[in-house]
């Protein structure tokens, strides 16, 4: 354990004084430059000195604000720039058609009221499962739609019915509908429960293209988190 410890710690040595080193390199890089324009500049006006260095020196002043750039905004980035969605919907075995994304996204911002870039709608989840299986697949799209459903991050997901069946041999579970306004939209009944509206009766059919001929379901998964904006969607849906 002490060995292991011993070399853990000149490994970290090593990486912080290689760290040191480089720092030290740009640094002396930087003086030099200063020294050379210093040089080239002397006895020069203000005017000629000014020119001299955006003539000969622009690409060292460009890298430079990028770097200062980069120190700047990253942390802003990262900290403000990553706020989550107020309401996701993916859309599965659609045609992967991101304007027409945009184009949902939008109509829901305008009829909540809502920022367009706090409303994702993403057709980027062809796939995949069970007995259907896809040409031109993103293998990796699977993955994705599991990964962000355990994670709670997905709201509503517009699906074929059989994907619906798939969904639940794998433990999903869907809010029951018969706690949300629903108005006149035409709903899915699954046992004694409904749990789905029948999409292709409503009027986002004209934004879906169903070639399986299958049903198209809206559902909503049973551990999102954001059932407010879920009723939202569903009083958009009985407006279109």
């Amino acid at each position: 354990m002490t060995a292991q410890k011993s070399r853990r710690t000149a490994g970290q040595d090593g990486r912080n004084s290689r760290g040191r080193k480089a720092q030290e390199e740009r640094l002396e890089g930087m003086k030099n430059y200063i020294e050379e324009i210093h040089r080239n500049t002397s006895g020069m006006s203000g005017k000629d000195k000014r020119n001299y260095i955006l003539t000969y020196y622009w690409y060292h002043i460009l890298g430079i604000a990028a770097a200062v750039s980069l120190i700047l905004f990253l942390p802003v980035h990262v900290l403000f720039g990553m706020e989550k969605p107020e309401f996701t919907c993916v859309l599965v075995n659609q045609k992967i058609d991101y304007g027409r994304d945009r184009e949902i996204g939008q109509a829901f911002a305008d009829f909540t009221g809502k920022a367009p870039d706090r409303i994702e709608v993403d057709s980027d989840y062809y796939l995949s499962y069970g007995s259907v299986k896809l040409e031109g697949i993103n293998e990796s799209s699977y993955e994705k739609f599991f990964f962000r459903w355990r994670n709670q991050e997905l709201d509503a997901v517009i699906m074929p019915e059989s994907f619906y069946e798939y969904c639940k041999t794998l433990g999903g579970g869907y809010l029951d509908l018969g706690n949300f306004e629903t108005g006149d939209l035409p709903l899915y009944e699954d046992g004694e429960t409904f749990t789905a509206v029948r999409v292709e009766e409503t009027g986002m059919k004209e934004y879906l293209l169903n070639e399986t001929g299958e049903r198209l379901l809206l559902v909503f998964p049973d551990n999102g988190r954001n059932q407010t904006e879920c009723q939202e969607f569903l009083r958009f849906m009985d407006e279109l």
